[in-house]
């Protein structure tokens, strides 16, 4: 038994509130334990001038100075750069980027830039940050086909994310699931894992942080993220869902 109570595979409770912000094309905010985002997708005035055809999706990540204590500082520093470019690198992995043109302006590259701001941090941002992140993709995605600026639907396979590590708890170290700021300052090893689907990675992230981890540690990690995610892409469905049935996907 962990510290708050939970077993090994199990994840903190989840909530996701699709149109969090109304003046967003799409957005969410994503909590987890007592970690909260607040993610919104919009289209950005201007494609990256590289783009040479298709059309692009990228991400901002920010925690507020509140998140933490103590105050934290706004400038996002290195850490935030490496957050930032991993969530854009998972989001696009959902998305066929040849699709992101705009039928009503000759076919101009259409590019999303995905803003994650941490409101309460303890433990898993990034993670969060991609889970609701794609949710707020999804509901820009379906107000731009509302809009008909879309030949054809760009979204693939779902994609989500989540922490997993090895623990200390009650003097074994474990595999563990979802970790919060408490478990994460102590793990002998802190993995973050990007999935896209039933079955298939995206990105892992690992670092033994108290000496190396066995390839069985690893594949047991890895099968509790995918039960993990298997869990956010059905929260996942329901927050786009339930925008649909409410009129929040704009």
């Amino acid at each position: 038994m962990r510290a708050d109570g939970r077993a090994p595979d199990q994840l903190r409770h989840y909530a996701i509130e699709p149109g969090f912000i109304r003046t967003s094309l799409g957005s969410a905010l994503i909590t987890a334990g007592r970690t909260r985002v607040i993610c919104t997708a919009n289209v950005e005035p201007k494609a990256p001038s590289w783009l040479r055809s298709g059309g692009w999706v990228t991400a901002q990540y920010a925690m507020l100075p509140g998140a933490t204590q103590p105050r934290g500082r706004r400038d996002s520093g290195g850490r935030g750069k490496e957050i930032q470019r991993l969530i854009g690198r998972s989001l696009r992995a959902g998305v066929d980027l040849s699709a992101l043109v705009d039928v009503t302006r000759d076919e101009t590259p259409i590019s999303i830039m995905i803003d994650c701001d941490v409101i309460e941090a303890d433990g898993g941002t990034r993670t969060a940050s991609i889970t609701g992140g794609y949710v707020a993709l999804v509901l820009a995605v379906t107000a731009l086909r509302r809009q008909g600026r879309l030949r054809r639907d760009p979204l693939g396979e779902p994609v989500s994310a989540v922490s997993v590590g090895l623990v200390e708890t009650a003097g074994e170290v474990i595999p563990v699931l979802d970790l919060p700021y408490e478990e994460d300052s102590r793990a002998h090893a802190d993995v973050n894992v990007v999935m896209q689907g039933a079955d298939g990675l995206v990105e892992v992230q690992g670092t033994g942080e108290r000496g190396s981890f066995s390839t069985a540690q690893l594949a047991r990690m890895l099968e509790l993220a995918g039960g993990g995610c298997d869990h956010l892409f059905a929260l996942q469905s329901a927050a786009i869902q339930t925008a649909a049935a409410t009129g929040g996907a704009a």
